[in-house]
């Protein structure tokens, strides 16, 4: 099986060195953004992977013995973000998912490695995470991430008292976020 950095494997990726807006979860210490693209047919979804200055591993309690690890389906725990705000809108979401989808035809597995530590993608008002907090490569599946943020982003709305979501990992080592852009 063909392994990548996901980035590379949609588009060439520009290197960047900009600081991140207020955007980024609040625990990733001054961010910036590596590499930047644009995907999807009219090139209107934005990819960035992101590295925080503060090392992201502190908030895990996995194996860090430097070999890189499939997490592809393993389990997570959502929770919504309360109190209710309303959150990206749903069909927002919907076109990240599906773009997750069509890209997993050349290979499903895509590889974050643990220095970068985030990909963000955002399509209008919808923004999606995926963190490494492993401390070591891991792989993961686009069919994965485009699941979890169809859920986040359909049930944990205004609705539900909610603005957006999470889903963590039972042993931390990585969570997919879904917010408005």
């Amino acid at each position: 099986m063909m392994r990548f950095l996901f980035l590379l494997a949609l588009l060439p990726a520009a290197v960047l060195s900009t600081a991140v807006n207020s955007e980024s979860p609040s625990f990733c210490e001054s961010p910036t953004v590596v590499s930047q693209s644009y995907i999807g047919e009219d090139k209107d979804v934005k990819v960035e992977n992101i590295r925080c200055a503060n090392d992201l591993t502190a908030r895990s309690d996995v194996d860090k013995r430097g070999r890189s690890v499939n997490v592809c389906g393993t389990h997570c725990n959502t929770r919504c973000f309360k109190p209710a705000g309303g959150g990206p809108n749903p069909f927002d979401c919907k076109v990240i998912a599906n773009l997750l989808n069509k890209n997993r035809k050349n290979d499903n597995v895509f590889t974050i490695p643990a220095g970068e530590g985030l990909i963000k993608m955002a399509y209008r008002s919808c923004t999606t995470y995926f963190a490494n907090q492993a401390g070591v490569d891991e792989q993961y599946c686009l069919s994965d991430w485009a699941g979890h943020v169809d859920s986040l982003a359909f049930n944990c709305q205004a609705q539900q008292n909610a603005h957006g979501g999470k889903c963590v990992a039972d042993d931390q080592r990585w969570y997919i976020q879904v917010q408005t852009s």
